[in-house]
């Protein structure tokens, strides 16, 4: 019998009890799941370039000089596949974009009321799908009134798939063009011109960040590559 693969995840919250909560949450939706718990930048910097993690909680404000941010910007310029998601009790718009256009594949307010909405959100993550705040998606994360004909639809349901669906799993990740290609041992002009292109015209987008937004409107859960 083939053992389950042990899922490395890391928190990084600069208050223990944060980091305790969303270790049992965690823990509760991926049984499997080995967390890791940072309370600063100079800790996870140090357990990033120990382990690899397929994800990162990050919080965005640590209350010090160096942010959660800085750790997202961090996993980009190494090039690290790690999905990395924001935690933050801020819901500006400008923030959550600012976070999206480093990198992240999720973020998830800290100050949720309701655990059953956080658990939600977990799980969307960890499934491969990306989470953004109704406040600032536009929809309600229970309902599908958006896309009644698309229940949790797969990439290949709306023609996405092979090469094209590994560059977005990857855009997803915040990778650039050029990690990209470096990763499917292309030229970057083929990302540039043919994958990215073809990607926008599926979801009617023009950039990036409308194409994060489309997928986790879509609830579109992407495959581990």
């Amino acid at each position: 019998m083939t053992e389950t693969p042990i899922l490395n995840i890391l928190v990084l919250d600069d208050q223990g009890l944060v980091r305790a909560g969303m270790t049992e949450l965690i823990r509760i939706s991926e049984p499997r799941a080995k967390v890791f718990e940072a309370s600063n930048y100079a800790m996870t910097i140090a357990l990033l370039d120990k382990h690899y993690f397929q994800f990162a909680f990050l919080d965005f404000d640590l209350k010090a000089e160096f942010s959660g941010l800085d750790v997202l910007k961090y996993l980009h310029e190494q090039e690290m596949d790690t999905r990395a998601v924001m935690l933050s009790g801020c819901l500006e718009q400008d923030v959550v974009f600012q976070c999206l256009n480093a990198g992240a594949c999720g973020y998830i307010p800290k100050d949720m009321s309701n655990n059953g909405v956080f658990r939600s959100a977990l799980d969307t993550v960890l499934q491969g799908g990306i989470f953004l705040p109704e406040p600032i998606a536009g929809f309600n994360i229970y309902s599908n009134k958006l896309f009644p004909s698309l229940t949790d639809p797969s990439p290949e349901s709306l023609g996405i798939n092979g090469r094209c669906l590994e560059v977005l799993v990857y855009l997803c990740q915040g990778l650039s063009n050029k990690a990209i290609a470096r990763k499917m041992c292309v030229e970057e002009g083929t990302i540039r011109k043919d994958y990215v292109p073809k990607l926008f015209r599926v979801f009617k987008v023009t950039r990036r960040t409308e194409l994060l937004f489309e997928v986790s409107k879509r609830r579109i859960k992407l495959p581990k590559l």
